[in-house]
């Protein structure tokens, strides 16, 4: 594709006009006569404003990518996911330990050598990071010189939560000190704060004066320019400013133990016994996928139960409690062989599912915290002795156990990490003084540790959980000991970016060179992604190939990866899966939307998407027609977007109009014809469309056959959608890469400094429950809409009633009285809305009498009352 500058209309000029005069002999009529005329109209406008494509380029880009891509809840509260429940992954190995998708190091060219780059897209709490770290140095090691010295890797690791960096930032610079620290028993203690930061309700005041310590010290650092963080750690400016409020908090939030332990329980295996078995058998019309997964699934935990019975050694016999105490080893042998199958059923009825009662957990069930590492158990009272007991199993002598909690009470401090701001703000507690909802298997994690800490020798194919005598202590330290050495032999090979920021706004920043805040030097492409499920929540595959992909390094090595866990249950299959986000099959992505998938497997596994060279040729690309029919498709769902049903079924799919122009964008990169974008947004522009497609009206998921579905050709209305066009339009005027300007109607502002920030001080029109289940009106549904209106015209109820109708055609409310924008600023529909208008507009419409407000567009549920716009205040320019 060659881009159009001044020099180039300069030195075609003369085959331009030869051109024109050819088009106007042809003297061709009907519609190709008038997409002719449509182009020489755009033609004219791009000439006569090809000077400012040139100036203003980038910062319209710049503009656009700030534009919000989702519908928004009415409350804008995150839930704060701590505390990570997923195996370690190590990006270099591929997707976990059964998703192998190795990154063969010698097969990659010398500059991709020097430019290993992985994302983390909700990072959580980072352990996919750590393991990838020390999978990268591992990788390292056995590279010829050559090859190490020119190495380099690039972690980003990125979350939309606050709390979440804050505390990625702490274990990190913990990391750090012990990878620089010598002295034994300083070392232990940074290993035990480490422990109890990452998976601990509390910890010893010497740990919690070390993590004070680290969080005390970034809030000075933070504020220094340049950062004066170790060399390879890097903190992006505008997350700093996002993330001192929480240290801030950290530092000042008066927290007590015995509280926070009051509200913490670990859950056994056993209490999640057959969960989602029953749950899935309870489902009419279930997932059969997921029915026949959890099947061999369940095949499994019973083989690897009765591997762990026929591998009991003699010590083990002679302690198994279930056995009379006076039977011999030899006995009790061949009581478990004679009754093998009968053993297997009542250890898998038990619910642990061959995972065998770790000692620590009899300690945890009683106190609530992780037995501290063995050089250090000597400053705790009491300790030594219970520990002693619960090994005899004898149990803990009362006495013992009064003083054990009572230290725990005075010396122990809870997890201040595991607090976030919302914790403080009496809209979510009422007393200001909220404590986080811990309630987890708090050994997970360790055995996803110990999981990985044995990867690379004899026994790494041995089981969770079936060494009794694991400890977190000595599990976590080994893990953080591998984390921390690898950052000291990597050293300056090795950069950790921390940004807090949505996945997809951060990845369309970089996509289009907005991302200002970065370094330049830091990638924009990167080796392997893991975006966890962040997917389930950002409308699935098609947001992963128009933000994620186009991320990707040109190497058939490099992919992207996800899984989806928010929402298993509502899947009939994988098809179902990426025809509801995409509204193609996985066969047909590639032709559509020219990128690979790797694995389809999205439902019950991981799915795998890769990129592909750009732009690809047109012959294997869908036809114009065929391309046509699939954006219509998107945008009429975009219009009317389907229903969601209750959790466990909750299916998300956020996208706005302006991910929907991003679809635009992307497709253009991949290779579709400018002029053939440009009608159908002439179409839609026009404020009406003829289709016989229809939005799919019902609830998700949707159904694959909804593909082939066809009405009588109509004529729909796309007027009520044409003020959000003109903001988006607006705001990426002179960096839209296909021609557009001679479809603007006449009204629309093509000026993104017309394009300003309004805000509005909204009263409820009633109270939405935040209970998670059997709850269709969560304020935490993405379904916020804003309507504009009339009111000397028509009532906000009648065109909340009438909107699909209106859609389909309804005449009234006539175009021009009313419209609706999908993307929003900011919302909390009990206090304030934020959306952008064009200045010009909000004139006309104060002369008008318009009002404002907020409603669900699911369900039609009004969330605000209405606000004349003489109550709307300018806030800034875009």
């Amino acid at each position: 594709m060659r881009t159009i500058d001044r020099e180039v209309l300069y030195a075609e000029s003369n085959d331009v006009t030869d051109l024109r005069e050819a088009a106007v002999r042809a003297n061709v009529t009907g519609p190709a006569g008038e997409e002719h005329s449509r182009v020489w109209r755009e033609w004219d406008i791009m000439a006569h404003e090809v000077g400012l494509y040139e100036v203003k380029h980038d910062e319209c880009m710049r503009k656009y990518c700030s534009l919000p891509m989702f519908f928004k809840p009415l409350d804008p509260t995150r839930e704060f996911f701590s505390i990570g429940t997923d195996e370690i992954i190590d990006l270099m190995e591929g997707w976990g330990p059964i998703e192998p998708y190795p990154l063969k190091l010698d097969e990659l060219p010398t500059d991709l050598l020097a430019s290993i780059s992985f994302m983390f897209g909700g990072v959580g709490d980072g352990r996919h990071a750590l393991g990838t770290i020390a999978g990268v140095y591992h990788a390292y090691k056995k590279l010829p010189k050559v090859k190490q010295d020119k190495f380099r890797a690039h972690l980003t690791l990125l979350d939309i939560h606050d709390a979440t960096i804050a505390r990625d930032l702490c274990v990190l610079v913990l990391l750090h000190q012990l990878a620089e620290a010598t002295d034994s028993v300083v070392r232990a203690e940074i290993k035990a704060t480490l422990t109890y930061t990452f998976c601990g309700a509390a910890m010893p005041v010497y740990c919690d004066d070390r993590l004070r310590a680290v969080i005390h010290n970034l809030r000075k650092l933070l504020t220094k320019n340049p950062l004066d963080l170790p060399p390879w750690l890097h903190v992006v400016s505008d997350t700093i400013t996002t993330i001192l409020p929480t240290l801030d908090y950290w530092l000042t939030a008066k927290k007590t133990t015995a509280r926070m332990l009051e509200t913490h329980e670990s859950i056994s295996p056993a209490d999640e016994s057959d969960g989602l078995a029953a749950l899935s058998r309870a489902m009419p019309g279930g997932n059969k996928d997921l029915q026949r997964a959890i099947k061999e699934k369940d095949a499994g935990v019973r083989a690897q139960i009765e591997g762990v019975l026929r591998g009991l050694t003699d010590a083990q016999l002679a302690e198994w409690e279930a056995l009379p105490r006076e039977m011999p080893v030899a006995e009790r042998r061949r009581f478990v062989q004679e009754n093998l199958a009968t053993l297997v059923d009542e250890m898998h009825r038990a619910g642990r599912g061959g995972k065998l009662p770790l000692y620590e957990e009899a300690w945890y069930k009683g106190t609530k915290v992780f037995l501290p590492p063995k050089e250090l158990l000597g400053r705790h009272p009491g300790f030594e002795v219970a520990w002693r007991q619960i090994r005899a199993r004898t149990g803990m002598t009362p006495g013992i156990y009064r003083k054990i909690l009572s230290h725990i009470d005075t010396d122990w401090k809870p997890n201040i990490t595991l607090f976030d701001l919302k914790c403080a703000d009496p809209n979510v507690y009422s007393d200001a003084d909220g404590y986080p909802d811990l309630r987890l298997d708090m050994f997970d994690t360790i055995a996803y540790m110990d999981q990985f800490n044995r990867r690379n020798g004899p026994n790494a194919k041995e089981h969770r959980r079936t060494n009794q005598d694991m400890l977190a202590a000595s599990t976590c330290g080994a893990f953080f000991e591998e984390v921390a050495t690898a950052i000291k032999g990597l050293g300056e090979r090795l950069t950790v970016e921390l940004i807090c920021g949505g996945l997809s706004e951060e990845l369309g920043k970089m996509q289009y060179r907005a991302d200002v805040t970065r370094p330049a030097s830091f990638p924009r492409k990167y080796t392997r992604m893991w975006l966890s499920n962040v997917p389930d929540y950002t409308h699935g595959t098609q947001n992963v190939i128009i933000y994620a992909v186009p991320a990707l390094q040109d190497h058939p090595q490099a992919a992207v990866a996800f899984n989806s866990l928010l929402n298993t249950m509502a899947w009939g299959n994988d098809d179902e899966f990426f025809h509801t986000y995409s509204l193609l099959l996985p066969q047909e992505v590639p032709r559509y939307l020219g990128c690979r998938v790797i694995s389809s497997r999205a439902v019950m596994d991981v799915c795998v998407v890769g990129a592909q060279p750009v732009p690809r040729p047109l012959s294997e690309l869908a036809t114009r027609e065929e391309l046509t029919t699939y954006l219509t498709r998107v945008l009429f769902n975009t219009f009317i977007p389907g229903h969601t049903r209750l959790r466990p079924h909750n299916v998300r799919a956020p996208h706005n109009l302006v991910a929907f122009f991003s679809l635009l964008l992307y497709l253009h990169r991949v290779g579709y014809p400018a002029h053939w974008l440009s009608e159908f947004m002439a179409r839609v522009l026009s404020g009406s469309m003829v289709s016989d497609i229809a939005p799919y009206d019902d609830f998700w998921p949707m159904p694959v056959k909804e593909r082939l579905r066809r009405v009588a050709p109509r004529r729909v209305r796309t007027d009520p959608w044409l003020v959000d066009f003109e903001n988006i339009i607006a705001s990426a005027y002179y960096a839209i890469p296909f021609p557009i300007a001679a479809a603007l109607p006449a009204e629309f502002s093509r000026s993104a400094e017309d394009i300003q920030v309004w805000e509005v001080r909204v009263r409820p029109a009633q109270y939405f429950s935040t209970q998670p289940f059997m709850n269709f009106s969560s304020p935490y549904d993405p379904r916020a809409q804003l309507l504009f209106y009339r009111p000397a015209v028509a009532t906000a109820m009648r065109l909340i009633d009438d909107m699909a109708r209106i859609f389909e055609g309804k005449a009234t409310p006539p175009p021009g009285t009313f419209f609706v924008l999908t993307m929003q600023e900011y919302v909390q529909y009990e206090s304030r809305i934020r959306f952008k208008l064009s200045r010009k507009r909000v004139e006309r419409m104060r002369k008008e009498g318009w009002s404002m407000m907020m409603y669900r567009h699911d369900t039609g549920q009004e969330a605000t009352l209405p606000v004349p716009v003489e109550k709307w205040n300018l806030v800034a320019s875009s």
